[in-house]
Parts: structure tokens; sequence; C-alpha cells
């Protein structure tokens, strides 16, 4: 083995040795922006959940003091499209 073919060997282990840096960094990174992105998302998920219930509760709260399901749903302002899956709800 010459030294140009050391020399040339030694430079690849040393740019594969930097690949691999920079690609465990980029993940690191982007393993990071995933956190913060699913942190994100179950925060807000948790409030629509929790907004949801509030909805439920004050259905069927109306519902018991003599408001029709359709007539409780449309003062409160739930959009038409939720209706028959907040209807499912309420039964449970």
């Amino acid at each position: 083995m010459t030294d140009q073919d050391k020399n040339f060997n030694y430079a690849a282990l040393i740019n594969r040795e930097m690949e691999i840096l920079d690609y465990k960094s980029m993940m690191k990174q982007k393993l990071e922006e995933g956190r913060e992105e699913g942190r994100k998302e179950g925060r807000e998920e948790w409030i629509l959940h929790g907004e949801e219930k509030a909805e439920i509760r004050i259905l069927r709260n109306m519902i018991a003091n003599g408001y029709k399901t359709d007539e409780a749903l449309r003062i409160i302002g739930i959009p038409e499209a939720q209706w028959e899956a907040l209807k499912a709800k309420l039964k449970k």
C-alpha cells in the first residue's frame, strides 16, 4: 500500500465519520422537533377533549331541562356536522 492510498483511506474514513456525526446531529434535532410537535398536538387534543366533555355536560343539562337535542345543539352553536357524533356520546 502506497502513502497515497493510506492518505486516501484516511480521508475517506474522516469523511465517513463526519457524515455519521452530521446524521446523528440532524436526527437528534428532528427528534426534538417531533417531541415538541407531539407535545403541542397533545395539548391541543387535551383541550379539545375537555371542551367536548363540557359541551356534552351542557347538552345533558339542557335536555334534562326540557330542550330537544337539536334545539340545544343549535343554541350552543355546535356545527351540524358534529351533531351526530355528539348525539352518540350523549347516549353513553
